[in-house]
């Protein structure tokens, strides 16, 4: 044993678990000169965390001056240490300790990043890939807690997740976390396109998911006004339900459904029942996660998020006793101030939940919860006079400054109502409970209220919501456009069939939104897998152009969208061939055909490869994609994404009825787009 690991043993065996905890000091470990005279050994082996301590120690004794000898030694372990162990118990001990971090100046994250560098080229060096994770980890934290600058730490995680498939996986996979919570701090840096790089893989795909949705979340939470709010949070919870789906064991993902779920939900004619089912659903999913959490060591950058996650939990709770008492049938004679407490607290849960005061989920309750709450009371009188009645004679209420602001609300909106020649159409509890209903039928949405009755309005704006979520809108005008002339043309045909139409048009969305992606890629992105879309690299070197990447691109796209459980690929004896992609919702198949081009890619040209498309079709619905990839693009550049979409009708004889094939023209082997020039005049 090292005459210094004896020393320490020594000082372990007699100290107190409080001086356990804060690591020796100099004088415990034999003075300065003994401490620097075994730097190396305690940099190189496992107890550098002890050196780095004892640093800490020394500076809050003696001051900077009296340390500088020791710093040389904390940074040269962590620039040589290679015990993964030993590297991670001195990163631990470094970000606790911000005045030590900040003394060792500009020289502590050049070695981090270092290490973070080395990593990529680990290999199979499992040690020294996560030796970058925790540098990466460490500068993260010190990040946060404003020790050193942010924009090299954000260059520097973009460049290594360039290309995350190259990354040893060991290091790839923990990477999403971190780039959610720098992301998370600087909204503007670019990290969420790391992010969408990291989806294109199985060991980082659901963290980075998870990541985004929380991306998505907080920009609804960002909104003012109810309904880009509520939208923003249903595509998140979309996001979030592709992720359950394809991890059902997610956990985090499942509170953060659940909370969304009970918020969107509070809004809905069925309130009670949606929210109570939402709260319950997170209560199980809360104690799976708790019991989990408690197992595993919390980084300092995840303790905010856990915060979150409990606040969200504690709102929800608070809305299920409050939604219970929205309907219009609710009892209000029999319990009432229970009911009043209820309300108030949901009213005002940005207060009443201590969590919510300094997190962005108090817009939540701002923008969605309160205003519903207030239309419970102007939709009903008896519910206006009963907390009138309460505020009159009821001392806890008349105190409660809950129940004064919304008799203060109440009276506001009545009285803008009334000074309104147009009260009707200015009533945003009706918009808000069935703001979809109000979205389809615009300006004869007021008329409509009046002649229906509500039950029926109620049952209506349920059928509207299930419709919308299984067909989610895109609202862009071109692409709104794009579709509504495709599907046009695909309505004509005789096998446009209820369980055809709505399966084939979720397959056509998903391509579509393929094509986006690989028009919009850039050179650095994607890596592997989008070779084909250009014609070399970064750095000049010829990139390789194929069909089997293409192939292989679009089936991993989809892997990863909502159709994922329904895709097979080089299905073989189909129609006496082999299909590229077959998309099957149950008895009704879509064939789906990878072809590239390299001479002609004209819809004249093209038009030949839709027979073999519409071959493997026969037994089943008349429709089929073409995926034609484009290597004819050279310096013309390509056509837009909107010329580059259209349907061939493929009508053999024989047959009554066309098979038509959608085709979309993919531009690959692309040139650098700095070379382009306009082709030759005609």
């Amino acid at each position: 044993m090292h005459v210094f690991d004896e020393r320490l043993a020594q000082w372990a065996a007699h100290a107190s678990r409080a001086q356990l905890r804060a690591g020796p000091a100099v004088e415990d470990l034999g003075g300065i000169d003994a401490v620097l005279a075994a730097a190396d050994h305690l940099a190189q082996g496992p107890f550098l965390h002890h050196l780095i301590q004892a640093t800490a120690h020394h500076l809050d004794t003696f001051g900077a001056e009296a340390c500088k000898p020791l710093y040389d030694a904390v940074l040269n372990g962590l620039r040589t240490n290679s015990n993964h162990l030993a590297f991670t118990s001195a990163t631990e001990a470094l970000v606790v300790r911000p005045a030590l971090a900040r003394e060792l100046g500009a020289p502590l994250p050049r070695v981090l990043l270092a290490r973070l560098q080395q990593a990529q080229d680990a290999g199979d060096d499992l040690a020294a890939a996560l030796i970058g994770f925790e540098a990466a980890d460490c500068l993260v934290q010190l990040t946060l807690a404003d020790v050193i600058k942010a924009a090299r730490l954000l260059g520097a995680m973009d460049e290594v997740t360039e290309e995350p498939g190259a990354l040893p996986e060991a290091m790839a996979s923990r990477l999403p976390r971190l780039l959610g919570v720098l992301d998370a701090h600087h909204p503007g840096a670019g990290l969420s396109d790391a992010l969408e790089r990291c989806l294109m893989l199985d060991h980082t795909c659901r963290d980075a998911a998870f990541e985004l949705a929380l991306g998505d979340l907080r920009q609804a939470l960002e909104q003012d006004e109810y309904v880009p709010m509520a939208e923003q949070l249903r595509k998140t919870q979309d996001r979030l339900t592709e992720l359950i789906t394809l991890d059902p064991d997610r956990l985090d993902a499942q509170l953060y459904h659940a909370a969304i779920e009970a918020v969107l939900g509070l809004s809905a004619p069925d309130a009670p029942a949606r929210v109570h089912a939402a709260a319950s659903t997170l209560r199980e999913a809360l104690h799976r996660y708790r019991a989990w959490r408690y197992r595993t060591r919390t980084p300092a950058w995840a303790r905010p998020r856990q915060n979150d996650v409990i606040a969200w939990s504690e709102l929800t709770v608070v809305l299920d006793a409050a939604a219970a008492h929205l309907a219009d049938d609710d009892p209000w004679y029999d319990g009432g101030l229970g009911i009043l407490t209820a309300l108030l607290q949901a009213y005002t849960a940005h207060n009443t939940v201590a969590v919510l005061t300094d997190t962005p989920a108090k817009a939540a309750v701002e923008i969605l919860v309160a205003p519903v709450i207030e239309d419970a009371f102007l939709q009903h009188e008896h519910r206006q006079r009963f907390l009138q009645h309460a505020l009159a004679h009821d001392e806890e209420i008349r105190d409660d400054p809950a129940a004064q602001q919304l008799h203060a609300a109440l009276l506001h909106r009545t009285k803008s109502i009334e000074n309104s020649t147009y009260a009707q159409a200015d009533d945003q509890g009706k918009a808000r409970r069935w703001q979809r209903l109000a979205h389809q039928l615009k300006d004869d949405f007021t008329a409509f209220v009046d002649q229906t009755p509500e039950h029926v309005l109620d049952r209506l704006e349920l059928g509207l919501r299930t419709h919308n979520d299984v067909l989610a809108a895109i609202a862009d005008p071109k692409y709104g456009r794009l579709k509504a002339r495709l599907l046009k043309q695909l309505e004509d045909s005789r096998d446009w069939l209820a369980g055809v139409a709505e399966e084939y048009t979720a397959l056509l969305e998903t391509t579509i939104r393929f094509a986006y992606l690989c028009y919009d890629i850039g050179r650095k992105m994607g890596g592997s897998y989008t070779e084909y879309l250009r014609k070399r690299d970064k750095d000049g070197k010829k990139q390789k152009v194929d069909e089997s990447l293409f192939h292989q691109h679009y089936r991993e796209v989809l892997r990863f969208s909502a159709l994922f459980g329904v895709i097979n690929s080089e299905v073989i004896d189909k129609a006496g061939g082999r299909t590229d992609i077959l998309v099957s919702f149950g008895a009704v198949q879509f064939n789906v055909e990878c072809k590239i081009e390299e001479d002609d890619a004209s819809e004249t040209t093209l038009r030949k490869y839709v027979a073999q498309a519409a071959e493997c079709q026969n037994t089943n619905a008349g429709f089929a994609i073409l995926l034609a990839l484009d290597k004819t693009v050279d310096a013309e550049g390509a056509a837009n994404l909107f010329d580059s979409i259209w349907i061939e009708p493929v009508q053999r004889p024989g047959e009554s009825e066309a098979c038509l094939v959608v085709i979309i023209r993919i531009p690959g082997g692309r040139e650098n787009p700095n070379l382009l020039r306009p082709a030759p005049a005609p």
